[in-house]
């Protein structure tokens, strides 16, 4: 993984000036996939759904330390009360996705590691079939879970203000305007979001 990382750092220094000055003030992108099953990763991204790093995180501790365990597996969302979940932070609704998603992969109507095996597109429109997966959520899946180095998540906001300050670009900005921006950075756009991210911590 690291060699692939530093070969989309040579391509997105050689493709833009901006990301070139990016890459020399944050240094090597540290973007990994996280070794953990994707089950996990999904809980994590679910979580994270439009609430600010900080709040999610918080929310994340609380459950971990409640279910005994830094890693979240199926069997959590099993017999756990509802009352429980929410005085960890959880709204009812991620509380349902969470439970029906966990059933899913508990019965075996759902394999998360087939994900594995399909593209991009595939992977994400899988993902996208199950409750409360959004483009966002998605994404997330794609980039930390699964790997890959040629996701742009748009759906966030942090990434689109960091995008739209350094190019300067319109509150109102199309999408089009976004991808037409991010074009030059394929097949490396992960990592391009790496350091457009790192620019707004």
């Amino acid at each position: 993984m690291r060699r692939r990382i530093q070969a989309a750092e040579r391509h997105l220094k050689a493709v833009d000036p901006l990301l070139a000055g990016l890459i020399g003030r944050h240094g090597p992108c540290t973007l990994m996939r996280d070794p953990r099953p994707h089950f996990h990763t999904l809980v994590w991204a679910i979580i994270n759904q439009q609430l600010s790093v900080k709040a999610a995180q918080t929310i994340e501790a609380r459950l971990q330390a409640r279910l005994g365990s830094e890693q979240f597996e199926p069997h959590h969302f099993h017999r756990v009360r509802t009352a429980t979940l929410r005085a960890c932070g959880l709204s009812g609704a991620k509380i349902r996705y969470l439970r029906e998603i966990a059933r899913r992969v508990r019965s075996g109507e759902l394999d998360l590691d087939l994900l594995d095996r399909l593209d991009d597109e595939g992977a994400a429109e899988l993902l996208m079939g199950l409750p409360g997966v959004g483009r966002w959520t998605a994404d997330m899946l794609l980039m930390f879970s699964l790997g890959r180095l040629d996701i742009l998540p748009l759906g966030d906001l942090a990434l689109r203000k960091s995008i739209r300050q350094h190019y300067r670009l319109p509150e109102d900005a199309a999408h089009e305007v976004y991808l037409e921006v991010a074009e030059p950075w394929r097949p490396y756009r992960s990592i391009a979001s790496w350091y457009y991210w790192a620019a707004v911590d």
